[in-house]
């Protein structure tokens, strides 16, 4: 295929097999193809990037050239336009508009239809400088690409630039469409990239703009009218600040968040999305890798329409046992019970149960398969490490650093080596293979009398109490939220500690970030959760009722049942959880409740502690949702020991009060 190409888009496998052959030189129409085959397509730009359009292929023999029969590259490709996005008019050096903040995206549905998205932005002809919004643009095949709909712009009302478009289909006319946006405009007077000092403007000016995740949804996809959602957030906080580099800005911008973005279609037509995190103390340079998945709203799937999936878990989490396995240089190796966390939980105690008494502190706490001080060989060196989220207010002006860098990726660890020991930091970075890791090397250690205990054996706890000034954002820097996002519990080992190498030493710096740590094997990684002050039932001065009891469908055949009440405070009743699964062999008790939250807006309730399975020790998590009717109520259930199901109830309720 020769095709006059800027950058190239994402290429897709249609999954219907079709008999369209190349295009016929005379007619103008596909010939057609003596057997069915499946196409690839690989939408693109032009060098202009004033046009968009896309490669259609199929397999043929090698050979010399003879189309719909060989070829010296074994395809036979047409490159077929979508659009032209503008022209150059008489006198005039650009185009009147153009593409580039990223490349196009394309995604196919299950009845072969086509969809693209890109992103466009009007142009000074003169100057080539962006003159207004940056714009979401779509169009649409039903015939392989052969024609196209009119592009038309997806509504984004209250979002100035959108960039990074990627676009993932279900069956027909189903489409899902994730990309990164801003409500704020482009600042002709940014001091880099502005059009009144030499810049080309767009994305690229966006002076201290806050980036958003966002999808749009279309459920009638190839109507002559699409209609679209409203933009939806995605993640729960904003993920970067300041400028984004595009084509479109001249390449000035912030290259922080890369191109990482990619939205795929998981089995219940659901959206699954990775990204970047750029609120760290790297934001220059390197982004945190995230991933979301959708657990509510419509589907892409016809055939369960709605997405139900697992709720933002609160305060705690649990993990199964038998996953703490090092992982590197193509080797998978056994679990070690030291590494393999159980659960992980995250709270505030009160000022008199704190380590130090007296100072506001977060309690980290962690129950280990069998923990002991022994990393295993080659490595010198274990680490028990919790880290989080705390984006700043958007509205920040203060110029500290958490401010500037959209928040702080803060964390605690318990360490083993020479003596035992706690940490607390945030993140730094290292060079590597051209590009960057995180690595987490404490800054200071925790030394308060009983802030840093552990108790080693089967069902091992390490506890850490943090000093919470120590952990927040710098002086006169307001959080975006009282709630800390993305609490994740981790094992790693490594060959030195992980503070030995501090961040700058010798004061080196990549940008304005933070150089240090040491590298490391992940090891074992619990299931992120939010953290909430005051969420819990009876604490804070607040008191929280939740009961429920029903059945559900069992994990593997029949029904399953359940029970549970919370909060003794309201009725006097013992906290509990219990369980039976017939089909899964599962009988469930609960002995311990460490931790109980509440989301008074999600109607949620998460209950994380110990019980017995079969009469054998397992961590739990259960959440309960109350939807206001028993057909839409939801309970799940994962124990340590592998057990897990979620599933909306038969009979019953699940009442939040």
């Amino acid at each position: 295929m020769s095709c006059d190409e800027g950058i190239m888009g994402n290429d897709e496998v249609s999954p219907v097999a079709t008999t369209t052959g190349k295009i016929d030189p005379v007619t103008h129409n596909p010939t057609t193809l003596s057997a069915p085959v499946k196409h690839v397509y690989v939408v693109h730009d032009d060098a202009t990037f004033s046009k968009i359009a896309i490669g259609r292929c199929f397999p043929v023999a090698f050979g010399v050239p003879v189309p719909n029969v060989s070829d010296p590259s074994g395809l036979n490709c047409d490159d077929l336009p979508i659009a032209t996005l503008g022209t150059i008019p008489a006198g005039g050096t650009f185009p009147t508009a153009k593409t580039g903040a990223n490349f196009p995206s394309l995604a196919i549905d299950k009845a072969g239809n086509l969809y693209t998205v890109w992103e466009q932005a009007p142009t000074d002809p003169n100057t080539g400088n962006i003159t207004g919004d940056t714009l979401l643009k779509y169009s649409f095949s039903t015939n392989e690409g052969t024609t196209w709909s009119t592009p038309v712009a997806i509504p984004t009302p209250g979002l100035h630039n959108n960039v990074f478009a990627w676009a993932a289909a279900g069956d027909s006319g189903r489409v899902d469409i994730a990309f990164y946006g801003t409500p704020t405009p482009a600042n002709p007077n940014d001091p880099t990239c502005g059009t009144n000092n030499g810049g080309k403007g767009g994305p690229d000016a966006t002076t201290n703009g806050i980036w958003s995740l966002y999808v749009v949804q279309t459920l009638n996809g190839h109507a002559t009218s699409p209609s679209f959602t409203a933009p939806i957030l995605a993640g729960e906080h904003s993920i970067h600040k300041g400028t984004i580099q595009t084509v479109l800005g001249g390449q000035c911008g912030d290259r922080t968040l890369g191109d990482f973005l990619q939205v795929r279609i998981g089995s219940r037509g659901e959206a699954q999305i990775s990204y970047a995190d750029s609120n760290n103390a790297d934001a220059a340079f390197a982004p945190h890798g995230m991933y979301v998945r959708q657990n509510g709203g419509a589907s892409v799937f016809a055939s369960s329409p709605q997405v139900r999936g697992d709720a933002i878990l609160l305060n705690a989490a649990s993990d199964p046992a038998g996953d703490g396995r090092r992982e590197s240089a193509g080797v998978t190796g056994p679990n070690d019970p030291n590494l393999d966390i159980l659960q992980s939980s995250f709270s505030q105690p009160a000022l008199a149960a704190c380590h130090p008494a007296g100072t506001p502190c977060y309690r980290v706490k962690m129950i280990v398969n069998n923990l002991s001080l022994t990393p295993p060989a080659p490595d010198a060196v274990a680490v028990w490490l919790t880290q989080w989220l705390v984006p700043a207010d958007p509205g920040c002006t203060s110029s500290a650093d958490s401010c500037a860098n959209g928040g702080k990726n803060p964390f605690v660890y318990f360490e083993s080596g020479a003596t035992a020991s706690c940490w607390s930091g945030q993140n730094a970075a290292l060079l590597l293979g051209g590009g960057v890791t995180l690595t987490y090397p404490g800054t200071k250690q925790i030394t308060a009398p009983g802030a840093c205990s552990f108790v080693p054996g089967p069902f091992g706890t390490i506890t850490i109490d943090v000093p919470i000034a120590d952990v927040s954002l710098d002086a006169g820097v307001a959080a975006a939220s009282t709630r800390l996002f993305s609490v994740t519990a981790s094992t790693m080992t490594l060959p030195a500690p992980a503070e030995s190498v501090p961040p700058n030493p010798g004061n080196f710096k990549l940008f304005s970030g933070p150089i240090g740590g040491v590298l490391f094997d992940l090891i074992d990684v619990v299931r992120a959760y939010d953290f909430v002050p005051g969420a819990g039932g009876g604490t804070g001065g607040a008191c929280h009722e939740a009961d429920g009891e029903g059945h559900m469908p069992g994990a593997k055949s029949g029904q399953a049942s359940f029970h549970f009440d919370e909060d003794p405070c309201e009725d006097g009743d013992a906290e509990d959880v219990h369980a039976r699964d017939p089909g899964s062999n599962m009988d469930f008790h609960s002995t311990q409740i460490v931790s109980v939250a509440f989301d008074d807006v999600a109607r949620t309730i998460t209950i994380v502690g110990v019980g017995l399975n079969n009469g054998v020790p397992v961590t739990f998590t259960a959440v309960g949702i109350d939807n206001g009717q028993t057909a839409l109520d939801l309970f799940s259930l994962t124990l340590s020991d592998g057990y897990s199901n979620t599933g909306n109830l038969l009979d019953g309720r699940v009442a939040l009060f």
